[in-house]
């Protein structure tokens, strides 16, 4: 089947596109009920900005913890990075700064960054230590309702994101990572601001941290030593201030009694009741930016020979207007046995189910192993390691996650993985599925 590609475009500054391709692993589908795959492709025309006077006005939060675990080294290098995030803006832009342990101190509240607002941050900043225990949920929600009325107001023309450091876990009110990254995903949707977590050392939850920047449309970064808050932060920040396209989302529709399954790391939301019709959130991309996102297409059972159309398309917004591609249809036709297993797969689409179906099962392994639960872990990456040595038979280049996969395993049968590797392991996976840079360097 030939492949078909559609893109749309509008009249703003710069005409930002983006155009959307998809790839199916193959278009036969076996009577019996079945899986097939498909990969989408999103690229946004163009090139970042090269002047800053090209670039659209930034409204951002900055929420760091303070708890007593922060004393020391890594609370000097927040306060410093968050004042040199500072000193990157300037009077277009509109930033607030949040401190919080068990109680939230808003040091400064959303306001034009000038000269004069900088140096009070400074001023204030710098009687700020570290104490108590860790609000995290608080004062997350606090740094993202103090830019909420300045996110409106730009919502025209900017970026809105939440930046939250911490190295704890979450103590004193909200705790659950489920509760937190859905009312992430909320104020994503509601009041158009994005949230990315930085944990640094080897005691917070990386099982909330990723789960949060994922449905907050941001970015979750795993810092190691002190010295990366200050490269995390600016690196981001440069993402931010090349920003051509807002609320990315790949749009889903498969027939009813198909079923849908994102597998890429992206906060999926179904609509209604439907497991047919999915919207992907992407998040904000700068231009020329290329993103993939990767579904499991659930076909049902069918004694005919009919077809099934799965079509997509992708939304997004540019100066608060929102864009959309054309909608784009690949149709699947019920065969024969004989004819599905003569069809060739494609095996660049093969390759990239298969390491995503990797990242999302070592995930899983990685938090259910922190809580204790070793024997789930290792259960929990039995359908990768099935799926992986079929996909290895075509992609023999998949052999190495096959092995990355059964290392894990056997590590986990000699007990708990150290804290700092499996977060690492964590964050690579999470970085790998979602695109994302690694700004620690």
């Amino acid at each position: 089947m030939s492949e078909s590609q559609h893109d749309a475009s509008h009249p703003s500054h710069d005409e930002v596109t983006i155009t959307l391709k998809a790839r199916p692993d193959r278009t036969l589908i076996p009577h019996s009920q079945s899986v097939r795959y498909i990969a989408y492709q999103l690229q946004v025309s163009g090139q970042p900005p090269t002047a800053r006077s090209e670039r659209s006005p930034l409204t951002l939060a900055l929420v760091i913890d303070r708890s007593g675990s922060m004393a020391g080294e890594k609370v000097i290098t927040a306060k410093r990075a968050a004042l040199a995030v500072l000193e990157t803006l300037d009077e277009r832009d509109t930033a607030s700064v949040v401190v919080f342990d068990e109680e939230i101190i808003t040091v400064q509240p959303a306001a034009r960054v000038t000269p004069e607002v900088k140096a009070q941050v400074r001023q204030a900043l710098s009687g700020i230590n570290a104490r108590g225990s860790t609000a995290l949920h608080e004062g997350w929600l606090t740094g993202c309702n103090t830019i909420v009325s300045q996110s409106a107001d730009m919502a025209h023309s900017g970026v809105a994101r939440c930046f939250l450091l911490t190295d704890g876990q979450a103590n004193v009110g909200i705790v659950d990572p489920e509760q937190i990254a859905t009312q992430a995903a909320g104020v994503r949707r509601n009041a158009g601001i994005g949230t990315s977590t930085f944990g640094i050392g080897e005691d917070y939850a990386e099982e909330l941290l990723g789960p949060m920047a994922e449905a907050g449309g941001g970015q979750f970064h795993n810092l190691r030593v002190s010295a990366e808050i200050t490269r995390a932060f600016n690196g981001e920040l440069g993402e931010l201030l090349l920003t051509a396209a807002t609320q990315v989302r790949l749009e889903i529709e498969a027939e009813p009694g198909a079923e849908v399954d994102v597998l890429s790391v992206y906060h999926a939301l179904p609509e209604g009741d439907a497991k047919h019709r999915w919207s992907v959130m992407i998040g904000d991309l700068m231009g020329g930016e290329e993103r993939f996102a990767l579904a499991a297409l659930h076909f049902p059972v069918s004694a005919r020979r009919e077809e099934q159309a799965v079509r997509a398309r992708v939304a997004w917004t540019v100066d608060g207007v929102e864009r959309t591609t054309d909608w784009q249809t690949l149709r699947f036709t019920y065969a024969t046995d004989a004819e599905c297993d003569a069809e060739a797969a494609d095996t660049g689409v093969v390759h990239q189910v298969g390491e995503s179906v990797s990242d999302r099962a070592q995930r899983e392994a990685l938090t259910l192993s922190k809580h204790g639960d070793f024997a789930g872990a290792r259960a929990s990456l039995g359908p990768a390691l099935k799926r992986l040595t079929a996909s290895a038979a075509i992609d023999p280049s998949l052999l190495r996650e096959l092995q990355e996969i059964e290392q894990l395993d056997e590590e986990l049968a000699r007990g708990p993985l150290p804290s700092a590797i499996s977060k690492e392991a964590y964050f690579q996976k999470q970085r790998r599925s979602r695109g994302q840079r690694d700004y620690r360097e």
